[in-house]
């Protein structure tokens, strides 16, 4: 395992450099994959430039992590779409392959839902929207990708969460991450048959029950995504789920069931609720959105592929029906003031929330608890 530098404060630390560009060390990231996420900063000759993220292995001996991130560098450079996030370097660096990417500055999808939580409601029907349109759009480039012979591809993100999701400060759109993503690569590396790969809370009913998959299994997952961002509920924390799953019983099937990234359930509890999800309950989660927003999700939700929408492209425009319907424009800049006004209302309630505690403790029954008794 590499690791950790001491940083000086007066002086930075470079992590490599390639020609005239130096690459210094700003610091670790939350690790996601077989690979170490780290944020730095590009320096041209002297002068700083801009931040980038760059992933490398944890381990140079780690023969199935190079051959992961080979896997992952191979896709990332026939990737070329705004709404993915892009590659610019690929460096072997003391043993190491060092990606050097794009820094998306902003917020992940996962801390906009934790503050919408935080201030007790969900983010708007047209933020939904617009968010999923430009993921739809993304993924269905990285769905029709070809190789240079113009074979498709077959790439499967496997990773579509709130977590590989961003909005950056102008309110674009970004996927990151393709290090679980499928293709059709010669000598890709095949996952074990009881591994699912991807945050497994917003895996797909095939992934779960480990079948074959393609690019409608990413739909599914973006469909997860967007009925929390709506409603502020997870599909598979509903309570008339979490019921029948308790009803149901471990599924013998699932038993050996393991999560690649560690989520908020065991992967076999996962796959039991995902077993007890119906139409039904997705259109009780639903009830407060537009009636085209409610059919958007019945369908995405569906436990078989066949059901769901064919292709991003379909969603995408399913989506974009949604925003040409509200009667007004919603785009990257309302998507920023929309995500701006998420965190101040956080900070308003957490300052609310000093400020009770400060009244409830200057109260005269609590200082005459903490006084000492008086002489009677």
């Amino acid at each position: 395992m590499a690791t950790h530098p001491e940083q000086p404060s007066s002086k930075p630390f470079i992590l490599f450099t390639a020609g005239a560009t130096s690459y210094e060390l700003v610091r670790f990231l939350v690790p996601r994959g077989p690979g170490e996420m780290l944020l730095a900063r590009r320096h041209y000759a002297d002068t700083p430039g801009d931040l980038v993220v760059i992933k490398r292995l944890q381990d140079a001996g780690d023969a199935l992590g190079r051959a992961r991130l080979r896997e992952e560098v191979k896709l990332l450079m026939r990737l070329s779409h705004p709404s993915i996030a892009q590659v610019f370097l690929v460096r072997v660096h003391e043993g190491s392959p060092h990606l050097v990417m794009e820094y998306v500055e902003g917020q992940s999808l996962e801390t906009l839902t934790s503050f919408a939580a935080l201030r007790r409601r969900p983010l708007s029907e047209a933020f939904a929207a617009y968010v999923g349109a430009e993921v739809a759009d993304a993924l269905h480039h990285a769905h029709t990708l070809e190789d240079g012979r113009g074979q498709p591809l077959g790439i499967v993100h496997r990773d579509v969460s709130p977590r590989t999701l961003r909005l950056d400060v102008h309110g674009r759109v970004k996927l990151s991450d393709f290090a679980m993503a499928w293709a059709k690569l010669p000598g890709r590396v095949g996952t074990e048959a009881h591994v699912v790969r991807g945050d497994v809370a917003y895996a797909s009913p095939e992934a779960l029950a480990r079948q074959p998959l393609d690019g409608r299994s990413d739909l599914f997952s973006l469909g997860v995504v967007l009925l929390e961002l709506l409603t502020g509920l997870h599909l598979l924390d509903l309570e008339d789920v979490e019921r029948a799953a308790l009803a149901l019983g471990p599924l013998p099937e699932a038993e050996a069931l393991r999560a690649e990234v560690p989520s908020w359930l065991p992967a076999p509890l996962m796959a039991t609720r995902m077993a007890c999800v119906s139409p039904e309950h997705v259109e009780r989660a639903t009830q407060g959105a537009s009636g085209p927003m409610r059919a958007i999700l019945r369908r995405l939700l569906r436990r078989e592929p066949s059901e769901r929408f064919q292709s991003g492209l379909e969603l995408r425009d399913a989506l974009r029906a949604v925003l040409g319907g509200l009667g007004y424009a919603y785009g990257p800049r309302e998507a920023a003031l929309e995500a701006a006004q998420v965190r101040r209302d956080v900070r308003a309630r957490r300052r609310a929330a000093d400020v009770l505690r400060w009244e409830d403790s200057a109260r005269p029954e609590a200082l005459s608890r903490a006084a000492p008794p008086r002489d009677t």
